[in-house]
């Protein structure tokens, strides 16, 4: 996909989360201190338990979150730089939609070019161009006539995915994008994932699938709260990192399918 002008330089780190604390209403935290930095061009797996703070960090990441102390800085400028430069594009793990709605496939997926667009929000060429190339990429160009209602699980993560997409964005956090997915469907994610990291995207992804995060992922960081490791996937992605990340929930999970464990390696980036 094109690349617009109107964004920040690309030298530097793609997303630099330093010392970032989020506190929730209750006053309990959500997170405490987390650092990582996320270069250009790379897939992160963001692992953990339910609770211990994934959504929390992406939405913090995203600006939907003020960090009670700390920040977060995307190419080095702060993040409602990015937002007002539709730099990110975000898929939430549950969308909050009407199912019932008579909205087209098409329609939503050109919600992902309202930044795009001028005051009146009238769709130009350029973006009706995005939407049907968002939407042959996930392989669902068939489906851009079909209510939304109307589709299956994986359809519709396809949807979101492809309005991700026609954001044509630099940054991409995914929150569960493989839930309620078939096999086909992840599969299907996994490759545009790749292809968009080769393409200069710099992609978030939180996932509960281990089994394939050696696969597509360069870089994994497992939070309970607190960062408990990050770094480069063959030196994290352990059976002792895991085991401190998930606990008692990972023995449902076969380790022997990691590569053989080595020393862990706790990369924390200033």
């Amino acid at each position: 996909m094109s690349r617009h002008n109107e964004r920040p330089s690309d030298s530097g780190p793609a997303i630099v989360v330093d010392k970032v604390s989020v506190r929730y209403a209750s006053g309990q935290w959500a997170l405490e201190n987390v650092s990582l930095t996320l270069e250009s061009s790379s897939i992160c797996a963001l692992l953990g338990i339910n609770g211990s703070g994934k959504s929390t960090l992406c939405k913090a990441i995203m600006g939907f979150l003020p960090p009670a102390s700390g920040r977060v800085a995307i190419f080095k400028h702060a993040v409602r730089h990015a937002q007002r430069r539709n730099i990110m594009a975000y898929v939430p793990q549950v969308e909050e939609i009407d199912w019932d709605f008579p909205v087209s496939v098409y329609d939503v997926v050109m919600m992902g070019r309202q930044g795009r667009m001028g005051f009146l929000r009238i769709p130009a060429r350029a973006d009706r161009v995005a939407v049907e190339t968002s939407l042959a990429r996930v392989g669902i160009a068939d489906l851009a006539k079909r209510q939304i209602g109307a589709l299956s699980g994986g359809q519709k993560k396809r949807v979101f995915l492809a309005r991700a997409l026609a954001q044509e964005s630099r940054i991409m956090v995914l929150d569960e994008p493989f839930t309620g997915v078939d096999a086909t469907t992840e599969n299907a994610i996994i490759d545009i994932l790749k292809q968009l990291r080769d393409e200069g995207m710099t992609i978030l992804v939180v996932t509960h699938n281990l089994s394939v995060v050696p696969e597509y992922c360069d870089t994994v960081a497992m939070i309970n709260r607190n960062l408990i490791a990050f770094g480069k996937t063959e030196h994290v992605f352990t059976p002792a990192n895991l085991a401190q990340a998930f606990g008692g929930v990972l023995r449902q999970f076969p380790l022997d399918l990691l590569a053989q464990e080595r020393e862990p390696v706790q990369e924390h980036l200033p």
